[in-house]
């Protein structure tokens, strides 16, 4: 027998139910039960006309599942937005609500369906706290409500609003976020009643005016933006520079791992702050640096840069706290040096001599040697040291020399010759010619020998190439390079099919020409003609601009017969970096690069 208690204990037998059970059963699942309710369970023996002994207890069946992880996901000036995670167990729905504190009924109630766990109230007051509760709805009723309290956001004005770093055309805004603010507006207007704004988004807490006339006071001003709502105005004032930037900055004495940067002095200024890092095609290979410098000082070298590797370094002036124009430059450190015209220079049955040029900046030379089946033996060399001679060698065996300029702690490219003793050795192998795709080499011919076989691969790999000659060859002509690209050669002698020890140079082709003359000229309020000289060979030219604050950048391709263009559609005040770039087919040349205020003056051109 199966019957609910009351709440003062006492049975209930109107919603008494009896379950039948055969006489083999033990136990029993009793279901369809309220939750959260006592109930008396009693077991009787039944024997045919005959009712035995009874067993009775007192159970009391569990609530209904509550929500859990009720929160407040985000608060805003008018709303709040709330997140739950569902209980187990078949749902109808939830209710939500939010009661009166001071008389029966609510302020908000909504029933919501089963398979959606968040949800927002709006309508609500400005800097209010609410007690929002929720609870399931159940096909056997309500679970219990479980609450928490939100707060709706205040609609506040911008603090630790810093306008700073002015110079003579731009100043800076800083800004604390403020919480729930869905963007911003900057406002800033001129002594002279010229105002200006700009909307920006809520991520968002920094902005760069530009366009602004030299020693003028502005009133800046921001405020929070709340969806349609604007909040209070902070305001600031400031005046811009009366000074000048510096005109000239130039990068010289580059190397692999240094550079010389120098400028002219700035009348009145208090010091100046260099900064460089890597170009965008190159970030990585170095960190961003900067550093202060005094009024003096108008000459500086860099140490310690990234070797193979595109700079960009910027100039600011400083008067005092604040930051003046900034000016660009852009260089690019030389690769760590490949050791050039290591040959052998004579042997003997059991010696090789070796000998190599001299390459700048290396502080010692790696040298090792081995057979097909040895391991390499290892000999460091100091600087000075442009030969060596190896000994006690096996005169059946054919080795491998290898040797690497080292500076400090970083090795260059790797060049490597064979040697076979059995061959007659190739004397003076030379580059006779270098161009822009082609090397001629040459060759004193060996006695004896049936033809050359000259390879050729890239120091930065890639596949290797070879050409066999005859006897009668003593040069050659390699066509088809890669521009301003260095190369592994090896000549080496034939007899039948047979290859000889080969003697192995290094070489780089020239640069593709790069476009000289790039200036602005005709400068309006609105537009520049940038000019150029045309460059020999070239098929056209990819011409580029972008302001020097966004990344947005417009590209025109123009045939070979543009020595100029005119750009419209340009901001007054604004200052744009202009780079172009002859083409050579599919190919681009070197960039050249220029950065042009908008103000009806001249630029300067910095490779």
């Amino acid at each position: 027998m199966v019957t609910p208690l009351s709440s003062e204990g006492q049975l209930l037998p109107v919603q008494q139910r009896q379950m039948d059970l055969k006489a083999d059963v033990s136990t029993a699942m009793v279901t369809e039960l309220s939750p959260k309710t006592d109930y008396s369970l009693t077991v009787y023996a039944m024997y045919p006309g005959l009712i035995g002994d009874s067993a009775t207890i007192k159970v009391k069946t569990t609530p209904l599942p509550e929500v859990s992880n009720f929160r407040v996901i985000e608060e805003g000036l008018f709303s709040l937005r709330l997140g739950w995670t569902p209980p187990q167990g078949k749902l109808n729905g939830f209710k939500i609500f939010i009661p009166r504190s001071n008389r029966p009924g609510f302020i908000y109630e909504q029933l919501l369906p089963r398979d959606i766990s968040s949800h927002v109230i709006d309508s609500l007051e400005e800097d209010k706290k609410y007690t929002v509760s929720i609870y399931a709805v159940y096909p056997e009723g309500p679970s219990k409500p479980v609450s928490v309290v939100g707060k709706t956001l205040k609609l506040v004005p911008v603090h630790q609003f810093l306008v700073q770093n002015a110079t003579t055309d731009t100043v800076q805004a800083r800004w604390a976020s403020v919480k729930g603010a869905t963007g911003y507006r900057l406002t800033w207007a001129s002594t002279e009643g010229h105002i200006e704004n700009i909307n920006l988004g809520d991520n968002f807490n920094f902005y760069m005016i530009q366009g602004l006339h030299t020693g003028s006071e502005y009133t800046i001003t921001i405020n929070p933006i709340f969806g349609d709502i604007e909040g209070p105005i902070t305001t600031a004032k400031i005046k811009t520079l009366e000074s000048s930037s510096v005109q000239t900055l130039k990068v010289s004495a580059v190397s692999t791992s240094t550079a010389v940067v120098s400028w002219n002095s700035v009348p009145g200024a208090t010091g100046y702050r260099l900064a460089w890092r890597p170009t965008p095609e190159f970030v990585g290979r170095d960190r961003p640096r900067q550093l202060a410098l005094n009024t003096s000082t108008t000459q500086y070298q860099l140490k310690n840069v990234a070797h193979d590797t595109e700079y960009v370094l910027t100039l600011y002036v400083l008067f005092g706290a604040a930051v003046g124009p900034g000016i660009a430059a852009t260089f690019r450190t030389s690769p760590l040096g490949y050791v050039s015209n290591f040959k052998v220079t004579s042997y003997t049955s059991t010696t090789i001599d070796v000998a190599w040029s001299p390459i700048v900046g290396a502080t010692e030379y790696k040298l090792s040697w081995k057979t097909d089946n040895s391991k390499p033996q290892v000999q460091y060399l100091d600087r000075s040291i442009l030969f060596h001679r190896l000994k006690d060698l096996n005169p059946r065996s054919t080795y491998t020399v290898t040797i690497c300029a080292v500076y400090g702690n970083s090795e260059g490219p790797e060049i490597s010759l064979s040697h076979d003793f059995e061959f007659i050795m190739m004397r003076e192998v030379k580059v006779e010619d270098i161009g822009v795709n082609s090397f001629t080499l040459s060759w004193k011919k060996a006695p004896g020998a049936s033809g050359y076989k000259i390879s050729w691969i890239p120091f930065l790999g890639g596949d290797e190439k070879s050409h066999v000659v005859s006897a009668d060859f003593a040069s050659y002509t390699i066509r088809n390079l890669r521009e301003s690209s260095a190369y592994k050669i090896q000549v080496s002698s034939m007899v039948g099919s047979r290859e000889g020890s080969a003697v192995l140079v290094t070489a780089r082709t020239l640069d593709l020409p790069k476009v000289e003359g790039f200036v602005a000229l005709n400068t309006t309020d609105n537009s520049t003609v940038l000019n150029w000289t045309r460059v020999a060979g070239a098929s056209g030219y990819r011409l580029s601009w972008r302001h020097i604050s966004v990344f947005d950048t417009k590209t025109e391709i123009l045939g070979p017969g543009f020595t100029y263009y005119k750009i419209s559609d340009l901001l007054y005040g604004r200052t744009y970096l202009f780079t172009i770039r002859p083409l050579y087919g599919e190919v681009e040349g070197p960039i050249s690069t220029m950065y042009q205020r908008i103000c009806k003056t001249l630029s300067k051109l910095f490779d």
